[in-house]
């Protein structure tokens, strides 16, 4: 499946539904792969994390380095890479995310 990616001059760009079904697809079929994400106005997120769920708005990912969950609003990525490819999604790729408005 692809997600609707668009590419412009070695951009590339998903909307937060498209995040929303990559991220369940990941955790369904390679939960091994972990996920970084960059939030409107915030720094990268330092460490890869594993995701653990997913809501309507929301993914729960696993900080294994400080043992933490951490709850992200999709609608606040800007940017986000995974640490393996899935399909055709790139790993150490930062990948924007479409603002919601």
């Amino acid at each position: 499946m692809q997600y609707g990616v668009e590419t412009m001059t070695k951009k590339t760009l998903l909307s937060a539904l498209e995040l929303k079904r990559l991220l369940i697809d990941i955790k369904d079929h390679e939960p091994n792969i972990c996920v970084r994400f960059r939030l409107i106005g915030e720094m990268w997120q330092v460490f890869m994390m594993r995701i653990v769920t997913i809501t309507e708005n929301r993914v729960l990912v696993h900080d294994e380095i400080s043992n933490k969950l951490i709850s992200v609003d999709l609608n606040n990525v800007m940017q986000f890479e995974i640490d393996g490819r899935f399909r055709d999604i790139e790993p150490c790729y930062h990948y924007e995310v479409k603002p919601v408005f």
